[in-house]
C-alpha cells in the first residue's frame, strides 16, 4: 500500500477518493510523537494543503491509542540539548501556523488515548469523534513543563476557563463522555464503529461547495489564530525555560529510573 507524500513509516497516508486517511503508525508504543514524528507532522499539513485532489482528511492512530505524548527518548534529548528544544519549540510553532492554514477539514476519529501531544492533535481538528472508552489528557504541568502548545489557543475556547485550568492544572483524565461534555469532543462513537463513522462524515464534507468550506474554516480558525502572538509566543519562550530547569531534569531523571527498574 502506497504512503502518500513520502512521509516516515510512523505516519501512514492512504487516498480514498477525496479522503486522506492520515494514522500515526506506532502502535507499539501507542502512537508517541518522537522527534522525527513531529517534524513529519508539520511536512503533513503542509502536503495536504498542497494535494489539489484532496477535500477532507481524517485522523486516528493504529492499535489501542489515538497518541500517547511526546516520545520518552524526546523528552530527554530536549532535556539535555538545548538546540534539539529550540528546533522543537520552532517546529511547533511552524504546525500550529500550517495547522490553522490548512484550508481542508480535519476529522479526528480518537480512538483510544489522547494524551499531551494527542491532546493537541485532537483540538487542532476541525470535528473530533471519540471512542466510548477513550479519553483525553494534558499531562505537561505533571512533568515540569507548562502547558501544551496547541491546547493553549484552543481549550478555553472549547469550555470555560476554569475547566480548563482544572485539567490543565491536575493533568487528570477526561473521559470521552465529559470530553463531549465539556466541548473538547464531538460525540462518543462505539470503537468498532468510529472510523467507518469518521470516514461517512468526511464523504459528507468533501461534497460541499469547497471555497465556501475553505472560506468558513478561516474564519473560525481567526479565534485561535488570535492567541498565537498574545498567548503561544510567550508559551514558547516559557517553555523552553521549563525544558532546561532542574524541575523538569529531575522529572525526567525519575522516568529513565523507572525505565532502567523495569528492566532489571
Amino acid at each position: 500500500m502506497t504512503n502518500l507524500y513520502g512521509l516516515p513509516d510512523e505516519i501512514r497516508v492512504e487516498a480514498d477518493g477525496p479522503i486522506r486517511i492520515v494514522t500515526l503508525n506506532r502502535p507499539e508504543e501507542r502512537n508517541p510523537a518522537s522527534t522525527a514524528m513531529l517534524f513529519a507532522l508539520t511536512e503533513l499539513a503542509k502536503a495536504l494543503n498542497s494535494d489539489a485532489e484532496a477535500r477532507v482528511a481524517v485522523l486516528t492512530g493504529a492499535g489501542k491509542a489515538f497518541s500517547a505524548g511526546g516520545d520518552f527518548q524526546h523528552f530527554v534529548r530536549c532535556s539535555r540539548e538545548p538546540e534539539v528544544s529550540h528546533a522543537t519549540l520552532d517546529n511547533a510553532r511552524a504546525f500550529i501556523s500550517a495547522m490553522l492554514d490548512l484550508r481542508i477539514p480535519v476529522v479526528a476519529a480518537v480512538n483510544g488515548a489522547a494524551v499531551g501531544f494527542g491532546a493537541t492533535l485532537a483540538a487542532l481538528s476541525d470535528i473530533v469523534l471519540i471512542a466510548e472508552d477513550a479519553f483525553i489528557a494534558e499531562p505537561h504541568v505533571n512533568i515540569g513543563l507548562v502547558v501544551g502548545d496547541g491546547i493553549s489557543i484552543t481549550w478555553p475556547f472549547y469550555m470555560s476557563m476554569l475547566k480548563a485550568k482544572e485539567f490543565i492544572f491536575t493533568g487528570d483524565r477526561i473521559s470521552a463522555v465529559d470530553a463531549v461534555a465539556c466541548g473538547l469532543a464531538n460525540r462518543t462513537v462505539a470503537k468498532a464503529e468510529l472510523l467507518p463513522e469518521a470516514i461517512a462524515l468526511a464523504r459528507r464534507l468533501s461534497a460541499q461547495p469547497p471555497e465556501a468550506l475553505r472560506a468558513s474554516k478561516q474564519l473560525l480558525n481567526a479565534y485561535s489564530r488570535s492567541m498565537v502572538a498574545s498567548v503561544l509566543e510567550p508559551l514558547l519562550a516559557q517553555q523552553f525555560e521549563r525544558t532546561q530547569s532542574k524541575e523538569h531534569a529531575e522529572i525526567v531523571q525519575g522516568m529513565i529510573d523507572a525505565q532502567a527498574r523495569k528492566k532489571q
